[in-house]
């Protein structure tokens, strides 16, 4: 579940917001616990976090660092160059991670005197809350390059857990709640985490951690929202509409005339918008910033999210 910026006092900021956990993990010997008690849910083998990778990427000030989380581990016997995500599942997201994958691919491929076919080099997903983008009923799902015949290059991935499919599975077994309850910490409030795993060292750990960020009055402020937020809603919005011009030209093709063309292109444009409209709702996407993006007020915005 994504943690929303605030104006007048900050709300608890939990670990499944991204910038929390990247700036968690990268602090000190507790932070390294905690990422490689993550990991090694992820991987399910023992994960040893070797070092933090300095990976080149504009930044527009120092505090944009903790962004960005890529690290060499040790998977077992292999090495594996990872780059970490966390947050809500949306096509504006696989596209802006899978820019910032390739470059991060990139450089730690050209290291040393010949390219690296070795070390696995995976983006790691880690995807909360409600989406109608995801539509896998599987825990996890693992993406390499390949075509119809194979796979083409063996150490490029994207690996996308999904934390709604993982409470699906614990809900009734207290076994496969054991065996995710790393991942599953990030996602409670105050108040549930205070009894969630009381005995646990490491979640014990996470505990302390997260409290000491969230006393850090700095940091929580710094949670306002960004260019990049502005970006992503930008391009669901622009993809909403995409859609909605496809459909609307089959729409208008359907009826076979020009005009039914133009008028099934309105018709799809404005039935995509209404459905994205209401799936930013479900995310938890405030309506000030809905009716800006959407160019509506909010009270159309309302009458369009009570609609049927």
């Amino acid at each position: 579940m994504s943690v929303s910026a605030v104006s007048d006092k900050p709300k608890f900021l939990i670990g499944s917001n991204d910038r929390v956990f990247k700036t968690l993990v990268n602090s000190g010997e507790k932070g390294k616990i905690i990422l490689e008690a993550v990991l090694k849910t992820v991987f399910e083998e023992p994960v040893e976090v070797l070092e933090f990778l300095s990976v080149e990427q504009p930044l527009e000030k120092v505090i944009d660092k903790k962004k960005v989380l890529d690290c060499l581990v040790k998977v077992g016997n292999r090495y594996v160059n990872v780059e970490i995500n966390l947050n809500d599942y949306d096509t504006a997201k696989a596209v802006r991670n899978f820019a910032y994958l390739c470059s991060f691919y990139s450089q730690n491929t050209r290291k040393g005197s010949s390219y690296d076919t070795e070390t696995l080099c995976v983006q790691v997903n880690i995807n909360f809350g409600y989406s109608p983008y995801n539509r896998s009923n599987k825990i996890m799902t693992k993406a390499y390059m390949q075509d119809e015949d194979g796979v083409i290059i063996d150490n490029f991935a994207i690996w996308n857990v999904f934390v709604e499919n993982i409470k699906q599975v614990c809900y009734n077994s207290s076994k496969e709640r054991d065996k995710y309850r790393y991942i599953l910490m990030l996602d409670e409030d105050k108040d549930n985490l205070d009894l969630f795993y009381p005995s646990d060292d490491i979640v014990s750990i996470y505990k302390g951690e997260i409290m000491r960020l969230n006393s850090d009055a700095d940091f929580v402020w710094d949670l306002t929202p960004e260019e990049d937020e502005r970006k992503l809603f930008n391009t669901r919005m622009h993809l909403a509409e995409k859609k909605g011009r496809e459909l609307g030209i089959k729409l208008g093709i359907e009826r076979g005339i020009e005009q039914g063309i133009e008028q099934g292109i309105e018709q799809g444009i404005e039935q995509n918008k209404i459905e994205m409209i209401k799936n930013f709702y479900k995310i938890g996407t405030p309506i000030e910033d809905i009716a800006k993006a959407s160019n509506l007020s909010i009270d159309e915005i309302n009458k369009i999210i009570n609609s049927k």
